[in-house]
């Protein structure tokens, strides 16, 4: 007698440690709630040059989608219960099995060892003699973030000579920022933004470059 096994309905009832998750569409930012997803081979490391702060997790997800959803793409997100964000970087399909195959990176400033900001956006307004900085808006509160020296540069041009202080800021995730933005730490120290890199990729931490200009 002879048992026909079918791997799609099987691979929910035989799998071990299967979880709920999301997956939320990079393009249009729809959600799509998969309850039946195994995580394997999950490799932590660090992001970026921190000291543990920054941090990358990568995994391959098995995802059965319901029926009649399109298949995932490179960008889409997987939301695991903890509200991790694992980024789709690769897909393919497994027919036999009735899924996708998804290799997937979690990207994250940790909580404990982080220094927080405060984003603020220039208001100009013209007084008279041309646009100046009349006053300073909150646009992000207290982003996790890691904060490290760059290189410290002095200036023995002039009589009294000028340091400038040079760090970049590791961010959690990208968010729209302006030229004349600054960050604003918990100690008061104040950084003028020159310039975001990284910003565009999904498989690495966005970084802003930040002169220090007090105190």
């Amino acid at each position: 007698m002879s048992v026909e096994l079918d791997p799609s309905s099987e691979f929910a009832q035989w799998a071990d440690g299967l979880e709920n998750v999301t997956l939320r569409r990079r393009d249009s930012g729809e959600t799509v709630a998969i309850t039946v997803a195994l995580r394997r081979d999950v490799v932590a490391q660090e992001a970026e040059p921190s000291g543990g702060a920054a941090l990358q997790t990568d995994a391959v997800w098995h995802l059965q989608l319901p029926a009649g959803e399109s298949p995932p793409e490179l960008g889409d997100i997987v939301i695991d219960a903890r509200d991790y964000h694992w980024t789709i970087q690769q897909t393919e399909e497994l027919p036999l099995l009735g899924r996708w195959k998804c290799a997937a990176r979690e990207l994250r400033v940790a909580f404990g060892c982080v220094d927080h900001v405060d984003v603020q956006r220039a208001v100009w307004d013209d007084l008279g003699s041309g646009l100046e900085i009349v006053d300073w808006s909150y646009v992000y509160t207290a982003l996790p973030v890691k904060i490290q020296p760059e290189k410290t540069l002095v200036s023995d041009t002039s009589i009294t000579p000028t340091i400038t202080l040079r760090f970049h800021i590791i961010l959690g995730e990208a968010f729209p920022l302006q030229p004349d933005d600054r960050f604003v730490a918990a100690d008061g120290a104040i950084y003028r933004l020159e310039s975001i890199e990284q910003a565009d990729r999904i498989d690495v931490l966005p970084i802003a470059k930040v002169v220090r200009v007090s105190p």
